[in-house]
Protein backbone atom coordinates (compact mmCIF):
# COMPACT_ATOMS: atom_id res chain seq x y z
CA UNK A 1 0.00 0.00 0.00
CA UNK A 2 1.55 3.24 -0.85
CA UNK A 3 1.85 6.33 1.38
CA UNK A 4 -0.94 9.03 0.95
CA UNK A 5 -1.18 12.49 2.51
CA UNK A 6 -3.94 15.27 2.65
CA UNK A 7 -4.12 18.31 4.74
CA UNK A 8 -7.70 18.32 6.11
CA UNK A 9 -9.45 21.31 8.49
CA UNK A 10 -11.86 19.37 10.42
CA UNK A 11 -13.68 20.30 13.72
CA UNK A 12 -14.23 18.41 16.79
CA UNK A 13 -12.55 16.67 19.90
CA UNK A 14 -10.97 13.06 19.65
CA UNK A 15 -8.60 10.74 18.41
CA UNK A 16 -8.20 7.40 17.18
CA UNK A 17 -7.58 4.13 19.21
CA UNK A 18 -5.87 0.76 17.34
CA UNK A 19 -6.87 -2.42 18.76
CA UNK A 20 -3.55 -3.26 19.69
CA UNK A 21 -0.26 -0.90 19.54
CA UNK A 22 1.11 -3.38 17.06
CA UNK A 23 -1.42 -1.92 14.62
CA UNK A 24 0.06 1.60 14.55
CA UNK A 25 3.33 0.40 13.58
CA UNK A 26 3.35 0.35 10.51
CA UNK A 27 0.19 2.74 9.96
CA UNK A 28 0.12 5.21 6.91
CA UNK A 29 -0.90 8.98 7.64
CA UNK A 30 -2.93 11.12 6.70
CA UNK A 31 -2.07 14.96 8.45
CA UNK A 32 -4.28 16.60 10.05
CA UNK A 33 -3.17 19.71 12.00
CA UNK A 34 -5.67 22.80 12.70
CA UNK A 35 -4.44 25.22 15.83
CA UNK A 36 -8.22 26.91 16.75
CA UNK A 37 -8.49 29.31 20.20
CA UNK A 38 -12.10 28.71 21.72
CA UNK A 39 -13.69 30.86 24.17
CA UNK A 40 -16.52 29.63 26.94
CA UNK A 41 -16.82 26.12 28.08
CA UNK A 42 -14.66 23.79 26.21
CA UNK A 43 -16.69 21.92 23.58
CA UNK A 44 -15.76 19.83 20.58
CA UNK A 45 -17.82 19.32 17.75
CA UNK A 46 -20.90 19.61 16.16
CA UNK A 47 -21.38 16.72 13.81
CA UNK A 48 -23.69 14.39 15.75
CA UNK A 49 -23.30 10.93 16.22
CA UNK A 50 -23.62 8.99 13.44
CA UNK A 51 -24.35 11.89 10.82
CA UNK A 52 -22.00 11.01 8.18
CA UNK A 53 -24.64 7.82 6.75
CA UNK A 54 -21.60 5.49 7.53
CA UNK A 55 -23.21 1.87 8.36
CA UNK A 56 -23.64 1.42 11.78
CA UNK A 57 -22.34 4.14 12.93
CA UNK A 58 -25.51 5.06 14.61
CA UNK A 59 -25.72 1.99 16.08
CA UNK A 60 -22.43 0.79 17.29
CA UNK A 61 -21.31 1.71 20.61
CA UNK A 62 -17.47 3.53 19.65
CA UNK A 63 -14.55 3.43 22.19
CA UNK A 64 -12.74 6.55 22.62
CA UNK A 65 -9.35 6.38 24.90
CA UNK A 66 -7.92 9.21 26.66
CA UNK A 67 -4.84 10.29 27.97
CA UNK A 68 -3.98 13.38 30.05
CA UNK A 69 -0.88 15.30 31.12
CA UNK A 70 -0.99 18.12 34.04
CA UNK A 71 1.43 19.93 32.15
CA UNK A 72 1.31 22.88 34.72
CA UNK A 73 -0.72 23.19 37.95
CA UNK A 74 -0.80 26.76 39.45
CA UNK A 75 -2.12 28.12 42.58
CA UNK A 76 -4.75 25.58 44.31
CA UNK A 77 -7.03 27.84 45.85
CA UNK A 78 -8.86 26.48 49.28
CA UNK A 79 -11.25 28.98 50.07
CA UNK A 80 -12.40 29.36 45.89
CA UNK A 81 -12.18 25.53 45.86
CA UNK A 82 -10.37 25.85 42.75
CA UNK A 83 -7.00 25.43 40.78
CA UNK A 84 -5.66 26.83 37.90
CA UNK A 85 -3.47 24.11 35.45
CA UNK A 86 -2.07 23.42 32.16
CA UNK A 87 -3.54 19.90 30.30
CA UNK A 88 -2.63 18.19 27.51
CA UNK A 89 -5.78 15.69 26.30
CA UNK A 90 -5.38 13.32 23.75
CA UNK A 91 -8.12 10.75 22.35
CA UNK A 92 -7.96 8.72 19.83
CA UNK A 93 -10.85 6.16 18.42
CA UNK A 94 -11.58 4.13 15.14
CA UNK A 95 -13.06 5.73 12.50
CA UNK A 96 -14.56 2.95 9.64
CA UNK A 97 -15.79 5.90 7.82
CA UNK A 98 -12.10 6.83 6.62
CA UNK A 99 -10.51 3.30 6.21
CA UNK A 100 -9.17 3.10 2.66
CA UNK A 101 -11.93 0.58 1.26
CA UNK A 102 -14.90 2.23 2.82
CA UNK A 103 -13.57 5.80 1.88
CA UNK A 104 -12.44 5.63 -1.60
CA UNK A 105 -15.42 3.18 -2.75
CA UNK A 106 -17.86 6.17 -1.89
CA UNK A 107 -15.72 8.50 -3.42
CA UNK A 108 -14.90 6.54 -6.31
CA UNK A 109 -18.98 5.70 -6.96
CA UNK A 110 -18.23 2.20 -6.43
CA UNK A 111 -14.71 1.36 -7.83
CA UNK A 112 -13.40 -1.82 -6.84
CA UNK A 113 -11.19 -2.03 -3.51
CA UNK A 114 -8.67 -3.25 -4.89
CA UNK A 115 -8.01 -0.01 -7.21
CA UNK A 116 -9.06 2.34 -4.62
CA UNK A 117 -6.52 1.19 -2.19
CA UNK A 118 -3.85 3.42 -3.56
CA UNK A 119 -6.00 6.09 -3.41
CA UNK A 120 -6.34 8.80 -1.02
CA UNK A 121 -9.62 9.85 0.54
CA UNK A 122 -10.75 13.11 -0.95
CA UNK A 123 -10.14 16.35 1.61
CA UNK A 124 -13.87 17.08 1.78
CA UNK A 125 -14.97 13.29 2.37
CA UNK A 126 -12.35 13.75 5.27
CA UNK A 127 -13.91 16.59 6.66
CA UNK A 128 -17.26 16.35 6.41
CA UNK A 129 -17.74 12.47 6.59
CA UNK A 130 -17.11 11.62 10.50
CA UNK A 131 -17.83 10.39 13.93
CA UNK A 132 -16.69 12.44 16.92
CA UNK A 133 -17.43 11.88 20.35
CA UNK A 134 -18.03 15.60 21.39
CA UNK A 135 -15.96 15.80 24.14
CA UNK A 136 -16.26 18.69 26.76
CA UNK A 137 -14.46 19.86 30.27
CA UNK A 138 -17.34 19.02 32.96
CA UNK A 139 -15.18 20.99 36.22
CA UNK A 140 -13.59 23.98 34.09
CA UNK A 141 -14.90 27.57 35.23
CA UNK A 142 -14.99 30.41 32.74
CA UNK A 143 -13.25 30.28 29.67
CA UNK A 144 -10.11 28.28 28.90
CA UNK A 145 -7.55 28.41 26.25
CA UNK A 146 -7.79 26.00 24.25
CA UNK A 147 -5.34 25.16 21.14
CA UNK A 148 -5.85 21.75 18.91
CA UNK A 149 -4.86 19.88 16.20
CA UNK A 150 -5.77 16.24 14.51
CA UNK A 151 -3.88 12.98 12.48
CA UNK A 152 -5.59 10.53 10.75
CA UNK A 153 -3.18 7.18 10.45
CA UNK A 154 -4.04 3.83 8.96
CA UNK A 155 -2.75 0.86 9.62
CA UNK A 156 -1.45 -2.04 6.87
CA UNK A 157 -4.91 -3.06 6.82
CA UNK A 158 -5.96 0.63 6.05
CA UNK A 159 -7.79 0.83 8.99
CA UNK A 160 -8.22 4.25 10.05
CA UNK A 161 -7.59 5.73 13.49
CA UNK A 162 -8.10 9.26 14.48
CA UNK A 163 -5.87 11.11 16.70
CA UNK A 164 -6.67 14.10 18.69
CA UNK A 165 -4.80 16.72 20.68
CA UNK A 166 -5.64 19.10 22.96
CA UNK A 167 -3.58 22.00 24.94
CA UNK A 168 -5.91 23.45 27.35
CA UNK A 169 -5.15 26.29 30.05
CA UNK A 170 -7.34 28.03 32.85
CA UNK A 171 -9.11 27.30 36.03
CA UNK A 172 -10.92 24.31 37.36
CA UNK A 173 -13.77 23.10 40.04
CA UNK A 174 -12.08 20.82 42.74
CA UNK A 175 -14.42 20.57 45.75
CA UNK A 176 -12.03 20.35 48.85
CA UNK A 177 -12.21 17.76 51.49
CA UNK A 178 -11.11 19.28 54.66
CA UNK A 179 -11.93 16.84 57.66
CA UNK A 180 -7.86 16.69 58.22
CA UNK A 181 -7.09 20.53 57.26
CA UNK A 182 -4.09 21.55 57.84
CA UNK A 183 -2.52 17.70 57.17
CA UNK A 184 -5.33 17.13 54.47
CA UNK A 185 -4.19 15.90 50.85
CA UNK A 186 -6.56 16.77 47.94
CA UNK A 187 -7.64 15.72 44.68
CA UNK A 188 -6.54 17.60 41.60
CA UNK A 189 -8.96 16.67 39.13
CA UNK A 190 -10.02 17.02 35.75
CA UNK A 191 -13.08 15.56 34.15
CA UNK A 192 -13.50 14.89 30.60
CA UNK A 193 -16.97 14.05 29.45
CA UNK A 194 -19.11 13.69 26.19
CA UNK A 195 -22.51 15.02 24.90
CA UNK A 196 -22.90 11.94 23.62
CA UNK A 197 -25.22 9.64 25.73
CA UNK A 198 -24.04 6.38 27.59
CA UNK A 199 -25.54 4.43 24.94
CA UNK A 200 -23.17 6.07 21.73
CA UNK A 201 -20.01 5.87 23.28
CA UNK A 202 -17.96 4.58 25.94
CA UNK A 203 -14.69 6.64 27.33
CA UNK A 204 -11.74 4.92 28.34
CA UNK A 205 -8.48 5.50 29.63
CA UNK A 206 -5.33 4.79 27.11
CA UNK A 207 -4.24 1.39 28.12
CA UNK A 208 -0.55 1.68 26.39
CA UNK A 209 0.26 5.43 26.92
CA UNK A 210 -0.67 6.13 30.67
CA UNK A 211 -1.13 9.33 31.86
CA UNK A 212 1.46 12.01 33.30
CA UNK A 213 1.63 14.94 35.91
CA UNK A 214 4.97 17.27 35.54
CA UNK A 215 6.04 17.91 39.28
CA UNK A 216 8.93 20.14 38.20
CA UNK A 217 6.58 23.06 36.76
CA UNK A 218 4.59 23.02 39.83
CA UNK A 219 3.80 26.83 41.43
CA UNK A 220 2.45 26.56 44.56
CA UNK A 221 5.15 24.53 46.29
CA UNK A 222 5.65 26.75 49.09
CA UNK A 223 2.58 25.42 50.38
CA UNK A 224 2.00 22.07 48.74
CA UNK A 225 3.32 18.84 47.85
CA UNK A 226 2.97 17.28 44.62
CA UNK A 227 1.95 13.64 43.78
CA UNK A 228 3.59 12.40 41.09
CA UNK A 229 0.68 9.43 39.97
CA UNK A 230 -2.19 9.90 37.88
CA UNK A 231 -5.57 8.09 38.70
CA UNK A 232 -8.58 7.55 35.58
CA UNK A 233 -11.76 6.58 36.98
CA UNK A 234 -15.19 6.16 34.72
CA UNK A 235 -18.06 7.54 36.28
CA UNK A 236 -21.08 9.24 34.55
CA UNK A 237 -22.74 12.71 34.42
CA UNK A 238 -25.64 14.06 34.35
CA UNK A 239 -26.79 16.93 32.33
CA UNK A 240 -29.53 18.47 30.80
CA UNK A 241 -30.97 18.17 27.38
CA UNK A 242 -33.61 18.66 25.15
CA UNK A 243 -35.36 15.61 25.69
CA UNK A 244 -34.82 16.05 29.94
CA UNK A 245 -32.29 15.01 32.16
CA UNK A 246 -29.24 12.65 30.36
CA UNK A 247 -26.53 10.69 31.96
CA UNK A 248 -23.45 11.53 30.24
CA UNK A 249 -19.95 9.28 29.94
CA UNK A 250 -17.22 10.72 31.77
CA UNK A 251 -13.58 10.05 32.92
CA UNK A 252 -11.73 11.51 35.83
CA UNK A 253 -8.12 12.22 35.85
CA UNK A 254 -7.00 13.02 39.28
CA UNK A 255 -3.80 13.36 40.79
CA UNK A 256 -2.99 14.63 44.53
CA UNK A 257 -1.43 17.55 46.22
CA UNK A 258 -0.73 17.49 50.24
CA UNK A 259 -0.66 20.57 52.50
CA UNK A 260 2.42 21.69 54.07
CA UNK A 261 1.49 21.86 57.70
CA UNK A 262 3.92 23.95 59.24
CA UNK A 263 2.57 27.01 58.63
CA UNK A 264 -0.40 26.39 60.47
CA UNK A 265 1.01 24.44 63.17
CA UNK A 266 3.92 26.78 64.20
CA UNK A 267 1.71 29.80 63.53
CA UNK A 268 -1.77 28.94 65.07
CA UNK A 269 -1.84 25.41 66.92
CA UNK A 270 1.35 26.21 68.47
CA UNK A 271 0.97 29.48 69.82
CA UNK A 272 -2.56 28.22 70.64
CA UNK A 273 -0.52 25.61 73.42
CA UNK A 274 1.30 28.22 74.89
CA UNK A 275 -1.48 30.20 75.60
CA UNK A 276 -3.04 27.29 77.14
CA UNK A 277 0.00 26.96 79.44
CA UNK A 278 0.20 30.44 80.41
CA UNK A 279 -3.38 29.64 81.87
CA UNK A 280 -2.25 27.34 84.43
CA UNK A 281 -0.04 29.94 85.79
CA UNK A 282 -3.10 31.94 86.74
CA UNK A 283 -3.17 30.01 89.97
CA UNK A 284 -0.14 31.45 91.00
CA UNK A 285 -2.37 34.63 91.51
CA UNK A 286 -4.14 34.83 95.29
CA UNK A 287 -7.11 32.49 95.32
CA UNK A 288 -9.21 35.20 97.38
CA UNK A 289 -7.90 37.69 93.78
CA UNK A 290 -10.83 36.63 91.59
CA UNK A 291 -11.08 39.84 89.86
CA UNK A 292 -7.42 39.17 88.54
CA UNK A 293 -7.51 35.47 87.93
CA UNK A 294 -10.65 36.06 85.80
CA UNK A 295 -8.88 39.39 84.37
CA UNK A 296 -6.22 37.08 82.57
CA UNK A 297 -8.24 34.08 82.08
CA UNK A 298 -10.51 35.92 79.64
CA UNK A 299 -7.23 37.93 77.69
CA UNK A 300 -6.17 34.45 77.36
CA UNK A 301 -9.70 33.09 76.22
CA UNK A 302 -10.31 36.52 73.57
CA UNK A 303 -6.91 35.71 72.14
CA UNK A 304 -7.60 31.76 71.40
CA UNK A 305 -10.97 33.64 69.57
CA UNK A 306 -9.17 35.56 67.14
CA UNK A 307 -6.71 32.80 66.37
CA UNK A 308 -10.69 30.62 65.55
CA UNK A 309 -11.54 33.78 63.05
CA UNK A 310 -7.95 33.71 61.27
CA UNK A 311 -8.85 29.62 60.83
CA UNK A 312 -11.67 30.62 59.06
CA UNK A 313 -10.30 33.00 56.42
CA UNK A 314 -8.27 30.23 55.29
CA UNK A 315 -10.84 27.70 54.74
CA UNK A 316 -14.30 27.74 53.01
CA UNK A 317 -17.33 27.57 55.21
CA UNK A 318 -17.91 23.77 55.68
CA UNK A 319 -20.56 22.65 58.08
CA UNK A 320 -18.29 20.42 59.95
CA UNK A 321 -14.72 20.57 62.53
CA UNK A 322 -11.34 20.32 60.44
CA UNK A 323 -8.78 18.73 62.30
CA UNK A 324 -7.39 22.68 63.09
CA UNK A 325 -10.64 23.48 64.39
CA UNK A 326 -10.90 20.80 66.42
CA UNK A 327 -7.60 21.31 68.24
CA UNK A 328 -8.38 25.08 69.13
CA UNK A 329 -12.06 24.51 69.76
CA UNK A 330 -10.13 21.94 72.67
CA UNK A 331 -8.10 24.87 73.57
CA UNK A 332 -11.17 27.37 74.14
CA UNK A 333 -13.04 24.68 76.02
CA UNK A 334 -9.28 24.22 78.67
CA UNK A 335 -9.56 27.97 78.87
CA UNK A 336 -13.26 28.37 80.03
CA UNK A 337 -13.02 25.07 82.36
CA UNK A 338 -10.11 27.12 83.67
CA UNK A 339 -12.72 30.31 84.22
CA UNK A 340 -15.19 28.04 85.93
CA UNK A 341 -13.77 27.14 88.21
CA UNK A 342 -11.75 30.31 89.47
CA UNK A 343 -15.19 31.48 89.73
CA UNK A 344 -16.06 28.07 91.84
CA UNK A 345 -13.22 28.20 93.83
CA UNK A 346 -13.83 31.91 95.00
CA UNK A 347 -16.93 31.10 96.96
CA UNK A 348 -15.32 28.72 99.47
CA UNK A 349 -13.92 30.34 102.73
CA UNK A 350 -9.77 30.14 102.57
CA UNK A 351 -9.83 27.75 104.97
CA UNK A 352 -11.85 24.96 103.11
CA UNK A 353 -10.28 21.73 101.87
CA UNK A 354 -11.03 22.85 97.99
CA UNK A 355 -8.79 25.70 98.08
CA UNK A 356 -5.65 23.90 100.22
CA UNK A 357 -5.53 21.30 98.01
CA UNK A 358 -5.49 23.39 94.68
CA UNK A 359 -2.55 22.13 93.50
CA UNK A 360 -4.41 19.03 92.65
CA UNK A 361 -6.70 20.95 90.62
CA UNK A 362 -3.94 22.56 88.26
CA UNK A 363 -2.35 18.44 88.02
CA UNK A 364 -5.71 17.43 86.75
CA UNK A 365 -6.54 20.54 84.44
CA UNK A 366 -3.30 19.63 82.89
CA UNK A 367 -3.86 15.42 82.44
CA UNK A 368 -6.97 16.83 81.19
CA UNK A 369 -5.69 18.85 78.49
CA UNK A 370 -2.96 16.59 77.67
CA UNK A 371 -5.47 13.78 77.12
CA UNK A 372 -6.77 15.92 74.53
CA UNK A 373 -3.87 16.28 72.23
CA UNK A 374 -3.84 12.83 72.51
CA UNK A 375 -6.58 11.87 70.81
CA UNK A 376 -6.29 14.57 68.42
CA UNK A 377 -3.01 13.44 67.30
CA UNK A 378 -3.69 10.18 67.06
CA UNK A 379 -7.29 11.04 64.29
CA UNK A 380 -3.78 12.61 62.49
CA UNK A 381 -2.32 9.41 62.83
CA UNK A 382 -4.68 7.40 61.78
CA UNK A 383 -6.35 10.09 59.87
CA UNK A 384 -4.24 12.54 57.56
CA UNK A 385 -0.72 10.61 57.76
CA UNK A 386 -2.01 7.28 56.78
CA UNK A 387 -4.04 9.22 53.37
CA UNK A 388 -0.71 10.60 53.38
CA UNK A 389 1.09 7.18 53.18
CA UNK A 390 -1.09 5.99 50.76
CA UNK A 391 -0.46 8.37 48.52
CA UNK A 392 2.74 8.09 48.86
CA UNK A 393 2.65 4.29 48.22
CA UNK A 394 0.48 4.76 45.13
CA UNK A 395 3.75 7.05 43.68
CA UNK A 396 5.85 4.28 44.12
CA UNK A 397 3.55 2.05 41.88
CA UNK A 398 2.91 4.44 38.99
CA UNK A 399 6.32 4.81 39.31
CA UNK A 400 7.59 1.39 38.53
CA UNK A 401 4.13 1.05 36.03
CA UNK A 402 5.89 3.71 33.91
CA UNK A 403 9.16 2.20 33.90
CA UNK A 404 7.61 -0.63 33.14
CA UNK A 405 5.59 0.52 30.12
CA UNK A 406 8.85 2.62 28.50
CA UNK A 407 10.21 -0.47 27.07
CA UNK A 408 7.25 -1.72 25.35
CA UNK A 409 6.79 1.80 24.00
CA UNK A 410 10.50 1.76 22.67
CA UNK A 411 10.18 -1.69 20.66
CA UNK A 412 6.94 -0.56 18.79
CA UNK A 413 8.38 2.95 17.84
CA UNK A 414 11.75 0.62 16.88
CA UNK A 415 8.99 -1.00 14.60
Amino acid sequence: MGNSQAAVSTSGFGTGHGDSQNRHGNADHVAVSMEIRDSGEVGFGGDGWGDCGVAGDGKLRRQVFLRLVFTKIGDIDTVRECFDASVYLEAQWREPSLDFGVANDRNAGGASSAAASDVAPSESNAATCHWHPDLYIDNSIGDLMHRRDRELSRNSSGEAFVLERHSLRGRFFERMELWHFPFDTQDITVTVCSNLPEAAVELQEMPDKPSRVFTSTFTDEQEWSLHTHVEASKTSVISDSQIGPRQRPAVQFSTRATRRATFYVVNIWFVSFILCMLALCVFGIDRQNLQGRLQLSFILLLTTVTFKFVIANHIPRVSYLTMLDKAVMHNLLFLVLLSIWHSVASLFPATHSLQANEKYAIIVFAGVYVLGICVILLQIVFGALRRKKLMDEKDLQYQVHLFSKAPQQAYAASD
